[in-house]
């Protein structure tokens, strides 16, 4: 059987290094979904959401951006995501994405201050992303304990 070998890595560490039987990334075109076998493909990442699935598991990480690398190897493909920064769900705290959110938010605002408007609009899609992956994380939960 096929196999999809995934490592997700940043710059101070590697995050995740082990098998899968899916990934679903946020490519730069939109999103992506890499199975085993996939054609070989290098593509950009947004900041969004990554999932990586292994049976009825799913693992979930908010990037910030980076490269995506498939490659085929013998026993299937290999998945090499080479990311800004990534964060595990259970990592993520929502009140400081919350007041993260709201920082960003009143630096956009605020036309009276010389704030670098590139870097507080990163900043608030950091922080919308991280809410995001929080909000999926809490309905898995909840799907999880129904059944």
């Amino acid at each position: 059987m096929p196999t999809l070998n995934v490592q997700l890595v940043t710059a101070e560490r590697k995050v995740v290094d082990e098998q899968a039987d899916m990934v679903i990334a946020p490519g730069g075109a939109g999103e992506i979904g890499i199975l085993p076998r996939h054609i070989p493909l290098i593509t950009t990442l947004k900041p969004g959401e990554l999932r990586v699935r292994r049976g009825q598991e799913e693992q979930l990480f908010a990037v910030g951006g980076g490269f995506l690398e498939v490659r085929n190897i013998e026993q299937g493909s290999e998945v090499i995501i080479l990311a800004d920064s990534a964060e595990r769900a259970e990592d993520l705290d929502a009140v400081r994405a919350e007041e993260a959110k709201k920082r960003a938010q009143q630096s956009l605002a605020d036309q009276s201050t010389s704030v670098d408007a590139a870097a507080a609009a990163a900043a608030l899609q950091r922080a919308l992303v991280r809410l995001r992956v929080i909000e999926r994380r809490r309905g898995h939960q909840g799907r999880q304990q129904q059944g």
